[in-house]
């Protein structure tokens, strides 16, 4: 409410703070907004349930920075204390059908990205995808439409969570044949390594992998550096903005790609005002082969990503 959620009649209107028609899915209509009257279903427990009576506990992102793994859907949780923002990072849920084949038309900003947070939006479909890993055939780019979970685990301050997809493409063939993308997002404090191995890639591709799309005067900031593979990065508007704000920037990473490639990047999305340039969190890369080790300048810890068998491990 604090945020313009309802308008000048005092009623909800089509979109998250307010009116925001590029939020909104093709069956989104007049009655849409009052899904939100589903929070009363707890005026239904009695005044004597726990729900009123429990003494309350601080939230899971009010405590110590945490990750945690949910294998069977695929999906990676990592929540930080310093701005409370909690992330989920998507290598495992879509809502693609299993009778049903892939097209580029029936990808969706909100079940396709690689990452999401409860302090930033996916972009619109017409705009550029957030946190996204795409080749680019030919002038069209690739969508994320099945999500193939390849596993996923957690230890002490880490996680990891992995996948595959096949590229998929609005114009031309749908698909190229052996084009295949895999993928490794390991979480740590408010860092997220992402590791691509492209296989496949024809003669003239282009791989582009985009971060966190957030407001450029807000106080939530978005940083992605390339740490093997890729050049340096650009900025790209997103005018359609997301549901937290009315435009959006978001910064991107591009590398040519032909065959099999091995692409690792580290992403960031904070409010936390005492960060640090992610130039310095890592202190070495060491990429052989279909390997890649990081070392961690805080701690001195190494982080292993291997392909062909999967992988991943922390040490200190």
């Amino acid at each position: 409410l604090d945020r313009g959620a309802t308008g000048d009649d005092g009623l909800l209107g089509l979109g998250w703070h307010g009116p925001h028609d590029a939020t909104l899915q093709m069956y989104s209509g007049p009655s849409s907004p009052y899904w939100a009257s589903k929070a009363f279903v707890a005026l239904l427990a009695p005044a004597e349930h726990p729900l009123w009576t429990a003494e309350e506990e601080p939230a899971p992102s009010e405590g110590p920075d945490s990750v945690l793994s949910i294998p069977a859907p695929g999906l990676l949780l990592q929540s930080t204390r310093a701005d409370g923002i909690v992330r989920l990072h998507n290598h495992g849920s879509d809502h693609v059908r299993p009778h049903e084949g892939e097209t580029a038309g029936i990808s969706d900003p909100l079940y396709a990205r690689l990452a999401y947070s409860t302090a930033s939006g996916p972009t619109s479909a017409g705009n550029t995808a957030d946190n996204h890993l795409s080749v680019r055939v030919g002038g069209s780019r690739s969508a994320r439409v099945r999500i193939r979970p390849m596993g996923a685990g957690h230890g002490e301050g880490w996680g990891w969570a992995a996948s595959w997809h096949v590229p998929v493409f609005p114009a031309g063939a749908p698909t190229v044949p052996g084009l295949r993308v895999e993928s490794v997002t390991v979480a740590r404090g408010r860092y997220e390594l992402r590791v691509h191995r492209v296989l496949g890639a024809p003669a003239g591709a282009r791989a582009e992998q985009t971060g966190w799309a957030t407001d450029p005067r807000g106080e939530v900031r978005s940083r992605l550096r390339g740490l093997h593979g890729w050049e340096e990065p650009e900025e790209v508007r997103a005018p359609e903005g997301t549901a937290y704000t009315r435009w959006a920037v978001l910064p991107r990473l591009g590398a040519d790609v032909e065959g099999t490639r091995l692409l690792v990047a580290l992403a960031s999305l904070t409010a936390e005002a005492s960060s640090g340039p992610l130039a310095a969190a890592v202190s070495g890369v060491n990429v052989d082969g279909d390997t890649v080790e990081i070392a961690w300048a805080e701690d001195g810890s190494v982080t292993r990503v291997s392909f062909a068998p999967l992988q991943v491990t922390h040490s200190s």
